[in-house]
């Protein structure tokens, strides 16, 4: 049985380091829906496994949802990445997309960057992906690059869903990133 992957158009990291136990995660939902409160009027928050990552549906363009976040003082909100795409967290679903998705988008000798997160640990290990996708992209004439690329490649694996994105580096910049 092939299970259907969730929808989710953003995840949302949280730290919570000056919170007191037990209010962290409404907190941190709660200055999510306050930022986005005049952002987007569609608006939906799934909590996942773990207190400190949601994942949010929205109604319009996640990478401009996104960049207003990072572009607004925040307390609690740590992290956000649009999300172009969700598939089953596979490797080969994961390798797959990414290859789909770059050659829509990219360029022979275009330079890119992967960012990957795993939510929880499963039996895949974002190293070994970070790898994989790496060489594919290689081999489509693509360029890996940590100074100044063109495109990032975000891998983000939430339990039995992953998160994917192929961003320009000029449309999208991360407030706090993480290799």
């Amino acid at each position: 049985m092939i299970k259907s992957t969730e929808n989710f158009d953003m995840v949302v990291m949280f730290d919570y380091t000056d919170c007191e136990d037990g209010e962290e995660e409404l907190l941190g939902i709660e200055e999510l829906e306050q930022t986005l409160e005049n952002v987007t009027p569609e608006l939906y928050i799934k909590e996942t496994e773990s207190i400190d990552v949601v994942l949010v549906e929205l109604g319009t363009d996640s990478v401009e949802v996104a960049n207003k976040i990072n572009n607004t003082p925040t307390k609690i909100i740590s992290r956000v990445v649009p999300i172009n795409t969700v598939v089953g967290t596979s490797q080969k679903s994961i390798i797959n997309k990414i290859k789909e998705l770059s050659v829509d988008l990219t360029k022979p000798n275009d330079t890119f960057l992967i960012k990957c997160y795993e939510e929880n640990k499963n039996n895949i290990n974002c190293q070994k992906i970070r790898k994989h996708v790496m060489n594919e992209l290689i081999n489509m004439d693509l360029t890996f690059s940590e100074k100044n690329p063109k495109w990032a490649v975000y891998i983000e694996i939430i339990g039995e869903n992953t998160g994917l994105s192929i961003l320009e580096s000029s449309d999208f910049k991360e407030n706090n990133p993480i290799n």
